[in-house]
This record gives C-alpha cells, sequence and structure tokens, in this order.
C-alpha cells in the first residue's frame, strides 16, 4: 500500500481515507512505502499563461518571458510549469517552502511524486473555483485567473482528499533530485555527441514555429501592461513599473501587490490609463486619465463589481488631454 502525505506551515501530515493527521519528518523518513507528497497551495501563486505545446525546456523559456513581462525579476525567484491536455499554468514558489526544501532535501527526494492540491484537480477538473486559505483560483476555458467573487461555491483541499486514490502530477521543485529516477548508460563520448547534436538541431527546428506563434502575444500583452498601469510613454517603461513595484512592496507583501495590479489590469478599459499607484495600510490611491468621464464612471464600476467593495473617485479634472482622477478604495492587506 502506498501511502501520501501532505505538507502544511511547516508541518507533515498523512492522508488516509479523506482524513489528514499529523506526523514527524522521522516518521516520513523511515516510511518505505511513500509515494506522493501534496504541498499547500498557500506556499504557490498560480499564473495563468496561454497553452503552448512545445519541450518542457522550451515551455520554461517561454514562461520565464511570460513572468519577465508580468512582474519586476525580483519578485519571482523560483517557479516551475504545469501543463496538462490544453492547460498550462505557471507556479511561482514561495521562499518559505525553498527554505523547507533546503533542510529537508532527503525527505523529500524520497517522494515517487510531489504535487499541490489545486494541481491536482486541474487534472481532473476543466472548470472550478479553488480557495486555498486566502487566494480564490478560478479555471475556465483552459486558463486560470485570481478571483475576487464573492457567494460563489468554490472547492478546497478537503474536497479532493475525501476523492484522492493517489498523487497524479509531478512537479519540478529547486533542489529536489527523484531517487527513482533512471540512471543513464554511459555512451562512447563520439555517439553521445552525435545525439546531443541531432537531437538539438531537430528541437531547435520544430519549436520555431511555438516561438513565433507566442511573439505576438507577448508584445501585446506587454503593452497592454504598461498601458494599464500609466508607464507606456516612459523611455524604459520596464524600469518605471519597477520602481512603482520596489517603492511599495517587500518580501512578505509581494503577492498582495500582483494582486492590486491584477485588479487594476483587468479593469483596463480603452481610453484610460493608470499613472500612479500608493499604498497606506488597507487604503489604496490610484491615479490616471481618461478620454471622458464615461470611461471614469464605467473604470469605477468595474472595480466595485471586482472588489465587491465601495470605490471613490475625487480630483476630477478635465483638460485638453482628456480627464484626470483619483480612484481610492480599501483591500484588505492579506
Amino acid at each position: 500500500m502506498e501511502n501520501n502525505y501532505y505538507l502544511k506551515d511547516g508541518l507533515l501530515y498523512k492522508i488516509s481515507g479523506g482524513t489528514t493527521y499529523r506526523v514527524s519528518i522521522d516518521d516520513v523518513a523511515s516510511d518505505n512505502n511513500k509515494s506522493g507528497l501534496l504541498i499547500d497551495d498557500s506556499y504557490f501563486f498560480y499564473v495563468g499563461m496561454e497553452h503552448v505545446a512545445t519541450s518542457a525546456k522550451k515551455l520554461k523559456s517561454i514562461a520565464s518571458n511570460y513572468l519577465n513581462i508580468l512582474f519586476p525579476a525580483d519578485i519571482v525567484s523560483a517557479y516551475g510549469v504545469f501543463q496538462n491536455s490544453s492547460k498550462t499554468v505557471i507556479y511561482v514558489i514561495n521562499n518559505s517552502l525553498l527554505d523547507i526544501i533546503s533542510n529537508n532535501s532527503d525527505v523529500f527526494s524520497g517522494f515517487k511524486k510531489i504535487s499541490t492540491p489545486f494541481l491536482e484537480l486541474c487534472i481532473k477538473y476543466n472548470e472550478f473555483i479553488f480557495f486555498d486559505g486566502i487566494k480564490k483560483y478560478k479555471l475556465e476555458n483552459n486558463f486560470v485567473s485570481i478571483t475576487n467573487e464573492n457567494d460563489v461555491e468554490y472547492i478546497t483541499s478537503q474536497d479532493l482528499f475525501d476523492t484522492m486514490d493517489s498523487v497524479k502530477y509531478s512537479m519540478m521543485l529547486p533542489g529536489i533530485i527523484k531517487k527513482s529516477a533512471l540512471q543513464l548508460p554511459i555512451v562512447a563520448p563520439a555517439v553521445l555527441l552525435f545525439i546531443v547534436y541531432i537531437t538539438f538541431i531537430i528541437g531547435s527546428i520544430s519549436d520555431i514555429s511555438a516561438y513565433k506563434k507566442v511573439n505576438a502575444y507577448y508584445e501585446d500583452a506587454l503593452l497592454k501592461v504598461y498601458d494599464n498601469l500609466g508607464v507606456s510613454s516612459s523611455k524604459d517603461p520596464y524600469g518605471s513599473l519597477l520602481q512603482q513595484a520596489k517603492a511599495v512592496t517587500g518580501g512578505s507583501n509581494s503577492q498582495r501587490i500582483i494582486s492590486i495590479f491584477n485588479d487594476l489590469n483587468d479593469a483596463s478599459v480603452e481610453g484610460v490609463s493608470f499613472e500612479g499607484i500608493n499604498i497606506r495600510d488597507n487604503d489604496i490611491r490610484v491615479t490616471g486619465t481618461a478620454s471622458n468621464f464615461a470611461q471614469v464612471e464605467e473604470i469605477k464600476r468595474i472595480m466595485e463589481n471586482k472588489l465587491q467593495n465601495s470605490v471613490n473617485i475625487d480630483d476630477t479634472k478635465k483638460n485638453k488631454d482628456g480627464i484626470t482622477f483619483t480612484m481610492k478604495y480599501q483591500k484588505d492587506n492579506k
């Protein structure tokens, strides 16, 4: 019989018949029948990406470019890419999990498969809303996004435990080498070099079309993010975005900043751009410009629906270039 375990808040639990109960690291290390480890989703931040059929190596490179478009580089330290059917999800790894792995690499390496409840549910279902205790993720039309919808049905890790018989997916995590990994036989150097060369050439040719397909997608996404956050007119829009992020972020609340950027990006209206963001505790203050007053009201409506909270528009002024405004609202520091 294979045994599955669950890591949450730095503690290990054994999963048995839908029930979890505490075990020690020594218990897990000495278990010769351990098979799968599920890591709580709070150790990750998930980013949806357009599905691209390519090799695992090229896919991670594409994901890296995509993350560089969305976030300043110092926010993302380690990540991986999940792909199943037509779903592609980037999982950004929390530094606290990296510390746990570093201190217990032998225990982690003993598992045949390591995954998360959310990724296992992505294999099982095509559409659902998942709550990890802090954030809600929506899988819809093979794309994953954060949702702030209230009064909606969602599933949790426990729903997976109740029906799970085994861990299906095996994710890649830094510092973990699967003990079950096969050892490659020694090949004569000349033969090995030939195989590597041919594989590289074939792989490169087959993936050119994949890069061409997503290149336009990345460019459009980059311009949209820059426009929405008011830095597109800068000589160095990425640098301007980085300075905005550094001005308001620390290591402990980077996920909150990402969530705020996501809110504003999702609320984009053609003709409206956001030029500045000020965050003080739970109070968010955003300055922006619009072509007309109707667009300002539209932004207010979209944000109120998304946040399920009141949004105030102040300091509205009309000038030759359009309308300047200040949008104020509250977002819990979670």
